[in-house]
């Protein structure tokens, strides 16, 4: 797996996730904790309750045991007595609730740009969700998956695309709304408070909780945007997913290796070195997992390349310089392996 996931890499991130308990951005419990207060109850009581240290909220480098959140999480709604829990979320939601990955959604050009982070780094926001895109006809569909059932799946549905929602309203402004809503779940009695909040069509029972949005619409320059904010966001992203899965010798070796090409460049010697064995020792860990020093440092430049060809504030001489690369020449012939384009040509495309 990349540092940063693709597209088509959902599937299989979800299926290493299944291994493992999963987690939560600790930060993003903000939202429920304010929520909880609106009800008239102490949040502090119910996060210490169901096992989360309430000053967790506060430490962006915490995450939250999933258990223990969805214990939260369907303790509130219970004591809350809100049919419409799930929709009144976004009320409290706060894209800077994301951390890095938030700030970088405020700062990105479109709407596609935004959703797009959001399909790359969404297992920052809880290691099993996935949220894919797709243009379908007219309209990009962007979709969202939590794989993991829940006693309260409908309301955690409303809470999705409620949160998708204002999140598209504050880059695009409230005037934005969805082409469709397709909800999973069963029509609910009164649709009333549903029709106020989205204003636009609905489906019920669909196959999968969906966001359409008109592709003029998702592609239109977002005034106010910051592409270069994005992407040093972005890069924060990138190095505390590195760093917070490093309980395995292939995410140490990236973390490593980000660490390193930021202060200088890497060998595998030096890996080895900041993670404490030989040269030797880290081969064999490496080709245990099938994977080699060589071919993880490709992936973090490739990703990091990716990310620093659209800032035209940084020259090709200084990009390859910043990915470990003795000469321009040696970083052009590895960009155009990666991509399939000379990083100039990469560049002009762009900035279109």
């Amino acid at each position: 797996m990349t540092v940063l996931a693709g597209l088509s890499e959902n599937a299989l991130t979800c299926q290493a996730n299944a291994k493992k308990r999963m987690s939560l951005f600790a930060p993003l419990a903000a939202s429920l904790w304010k929520q909880i207060e609106s009800y008239g109850l102490e949040p502090a009581a119910l996060f210490k309750e169901a096992g989360i240290n309430p000053e967790s909220i506060f430490d962006s480098g915490a995450r939250v045991a999933g258990e223990n959140f969805e214990r939260l999480f369907d303790r509130a709604i219970e004591l809350s007595g809100d049919p419409l829990f799930g929709l009144h979320a976004e009320e409290y939601f706060r894209p800077a609730y994301l951390g890095a990955l938030g700030f970088a959604w405020l700062a990105s050009t479109s709407i596609r740009t935004a959703f797009t982070r959001m399909n790359r780094y969404a297992r920052m926001i809880n290691d099993r969700l996935t949220v894919t895109l797709a243009d379908e006809g007219d309209k990009l569909v962007v979709t969202f998956d939590a794989h993991r059932p829940s006693q309260h799946a409908s309301v955690r549905e409303d809470m999705q695309l409620s949160i998708a929602t204002k999140c598209c309203r504050a880059i695009a402004g409230n005037q934005f709304q969805p082409s469709l809503l397709r909800f999973t779940h069963a029509e609910p009695a009164d649709t009333g408070y549903y029709y106020s909040l989205f204003r636009c069509p609905l489906e019920f029972g669909a196959a999968a909780t969906t966001l359409l949005i008109p592709l003029e619409v998702a592609s239109q320059r977002l005034t106010g945007s910051n592409e270069e904010l994005a992407r040093l966001n972005e890069h924060v992203v990138v190095k505390y997913l590195a760093h917070a899965a490093k309980t395995d010798i292939v995410n140490r070796v990236k973390a490593a290796v980000l660490d390193g090409l930021s202060s200088g460049g890497v060998s595998e010697m030096g890996i080895a070195d900041a993670l404490h064995m030989t040269a030797r020792n880290l081969h064999r860990k490496l080709h245990k997992e099938t994977t080699s020093f060589k071919f993880l440092l490709n992936e973090v430049r490739q990703e990091l390349a990716e990310q620093y060809i659209k800032d035209r504030s940084i020259t090709l001489t200084e990009m390859s310089f910043m990915l470990g690369f003795s000469e321009v020449s040696s970083f052009s012939r590895a960009y155009k392996g990666w991509t399939g384009k000379a990083p100039s040509a990469a560049r002009g495309v762009a900035a279109r």
